[in-house]
């Protein structure tokens, strides 16, 4: 993150052209606009293990993750973002009767993770792991997410484990050996969008999220009253920065710049030459 904000984005990408833009995005003083990419979203469709699994995908494929996903992980599009100072991290999902928030074993949580480790960060170079934790019709478990985040951040204590932040406050106040959800996260971005940053983030302030670790998650869809009272918001009370959802398409795009106008100041949203 830069001294003074922290611009996420992201992104279910089209092509690769499409992904590698994200890095020609300039402030003023020529550095990158986005800090952190987030693939949005690799649903787990293979067969091997099938604790997340694609809608789209049954019976499961061969394919790990979805066609979009699995040609940006492969064709050198990640390193190219990290490679300008970009931060890449991919976002796994639930689906159908599985998900993050539904192991029962820690024998379950760590192959897992291990898989998580050696079969997608490892093998595709990537910054870490984001969690979104819907789309399953399961049962929750209020200790599952501290349990595999907790066993993710002890095989890989130096990559990111950031998280859509959005009805789970349940979460935050469970103990698993000891390990807090708090602890485990680097940061997360907080996803209900529409209303004001004041709801939507002091609830997880109160949790022992640290103000640097949250950012207000933004989207064309649904957007607040005024987004850019919403940014001089977060400034003046030393949040992380802003997320935009959705920027594969245009709207998302513009309402980045506005946004991080207002964050830097005007002149700070130069898109790709």
């Amino acid at each position: 993150m830069k001294n003074n904000g922290r611009m996420t984005a992201y992104i279910n990408p089209q092509s690769s052209q499409q992904f590698k833009n994200t890095a020609g995005y300039t402030l003023a003083n020529g550095s990158p606009a986005i800090d952190v990419v987030c693939i949005f979203a690799a649903n787990y469709a293979a067969a091997e293990r099938p604790y997340l699994r694609a809608n789209n995908n049954n019976p499961p494929t061969t394919q790990p993750f979805n066609k979009n996903i699995q040609q940006i992980l492969e064709d050198g599009s990640v390193q190219y973002l990290q490679d300008r100072g970009l931060t890449v991290l991919l976002s796994i999902t639930n689906a159908h009767s599985v998900g993050w928030s539904e192991f029962t074993s820690e024998s379950d949580a760590m192959d897992f993770a291990q898989y998580l480790k050696t079969d997608v960060v490892e093998k595709y170079g990537l910054d870490g792991i984001d969690i979104d934790d819907e789309y399953s019709n399961g049962k929750p478990k209020d200790k599952s997410l501290v349990m595999v985040t907790t066993l993710m951040r002890q095989i890989m204590p130096n990559k990111i484990i950031s998280k859509a932040l959005w009805q789970d406050s349940q979460y935050f106040k469970t103990i698993w050996n000891g390990h807090t959800l708090t602890e485990n996260l680097t940061y997360g971005a907080e996803m209900a969008y529409g209303s004001s940053p004041e709801s939507r983030l002091e609830p997880y302030a109160k949790l022992h999220l640290n103000k640097n670790q949250l950012s207000l998650g933004f989207w064309s869809g649904q957007r607040s009253p005024s987004p850019h009272r919403d940014v001089k918001w977060l400034k003046e009370n030393g949040y992380a920065g802003i997320m935009i959802f959705g920027f594969e398409e245009q709207l998302n795009v513009d309402l980045m710049g506005e946004l991080v106008d207002v964050w830097y100041g005007s002149g700070n949203w130069n898109p790709p030459q």
